[in-house]
């Protein structure tokens, strides 16, 4: 990671942080797309719920 002049090569952290910051974000994606599926189901049995009674759903 560093020279002979104990400078921080750029290339070598790249190669470490962007598969970290590329799994970041993919797991930062799967919990919002589960989110939001979640909260979709809850507002149609929201929107529904009303109906269930009465054997229309």
């Amino acid at each position: 990671m560093k020279n002979d002049k104990g400078q921080i090569r750029l290339g070598s952290v790249a190669k470490l942080a962007i598969p970290i910051i590329g799994a970041v974000i993919v797991v930062a994606a799967a919990v919002a797309y589960i989110c939001l599926k979640l909260a979709d189901e809850m507002r149609y049995n929201e929107k529904w719920k009303d109906y269930d009674d009465c054997g229309w759903h």
